[in-house]
């Protein structure tokens, strides 16, 4: 039991925020087809058109997507195929007091004119008034099943966006383990470094001044401060520990995890800029570009997490 909580402590949290879910229902009224695309976007914006003007329905379906997504730009739409229906949505009313007046005047007006004809019922039920169709609780009746055919959109949805989010954070995992490789080289070549340059400098020293005694307290304060203007421990450290950190917030930040992320991208990037430009051994300066562009790729590919 312990290794199986273990195992779903170190699950992979993050969704990506393209996502596609459709389902469709069959209720009293037909079919219910719910549609809802998703792109990126820097916070949760909905589109909804409204359903056959049905204003509210796109608000209530705002507000359930809303309660299931964080981030992310949303395409809701909502069709319905009416064939096979078992119910209108609209309560039919004959208005039989102007049904009467208007064949009372037709009549009347048969007379005076003197047309002859017979008055035909589809006729009646066409004039203005005769049929009224009300629709006032169509939206209350309709939103029990659109709220199925939602729910279970969105579920597919976040199906669909964890999926992409495992292949991002494994492509994630990826890079960080490429920089944390290239990383551990970096520290090798900035021990070497110093060595190198004093042997370096004791050998110019020497070529320069031959009959000289070397003042060795003097070489070693120049190598002092090449190895104090040269000193990437700091930066290397902390570099490895937003590594760290950037793998932890992929298990266990449930909410923005995106915009954390980029955060410590940001932060990967500025001690990176700082080793660069520190850096005096040309095999650092080497491998940092490779790290740089590693974390370049990684702000590039966060901007798809939600």
């Amino acid at each position: 039991m312990k290794n199986k909580k273990k195992k779903r402590a170190g699950k992979i949290m993050i969704r990506s925020m393209t996502g596609f879910g459709k389902s469709t229902i069959d209720c009293p009224y037909g079919k219910l087809t719910a549609e809802i695309k998703t792109l990126n976007h820097k916070t949760l914006s909905v589109v909804c058109n409204p359903f056959n003007g049905m204003f509210h329905l796109e608000q209530r379906s705002k507000t359930l997507l809303d309660s299931k997504i964080f981030r992310g730009k949303a395409f809701i739409r909502i069709s319905s195929d009416r064939e096979g229906s078992q119910k209108s949505l609209h309560d039919i009313k004959v208005n039989e007091k102007v049904a009467r007046e208007y064949v009372r005047k037709i009549k009347k007006m048969q007379k005076d004119v003197g047309i002859k004809g017979e008055i035909h019922i589809r006729d009646i039920m066409e004039l203005p008034g005769v049929v009224e169709s009300q629709s006032g609780d169509a939206e209350n009746k309709l939103w029990p099943h659109v709220k199925k055919a939602l729910e279970d959109a969105v579920d597919k949805l976040i199906i669909y966006r964890k999926r992409e989010g495992a292949r991002l954070a494994k492509d994630f995992n990826a890079r960080l383990n490429k920089i944390d490789k290239n990383l551990k080289e970096i520290k090798k070549y900035g021990k070497q470094s110093v060595g190198e340059y004093r042997k370096e400098l004791v050998q110019s020293i020497r070529d320069i001044a031959k009959n000289t005694e070397l003042d060795k307290s003097r070489l070693e304060e120049e190598v002092a401060v090449f190895a104090k203007n040269c000193d990437i421990a700091e930066e290397t450290t902390r570099l490895a520990g937003h590594i760290v950190e950037y793998k932890h917030a992929m298990r266990s930040v449930k909410t923005d995890v995106g915009k954390k992320l980029d955060f410590i991208a940001q932060e990967m990037q500025r001690e990176a800029n700082t080793i660069g430009a520190k850096a005096s051994d040309f095999r650092i300066s080497k491998t940092i570009i490779e790290v740089k562009s590693e974390i370049e790729k990684l702000r590039e590919q966060v901007k798809n997490i939600e």
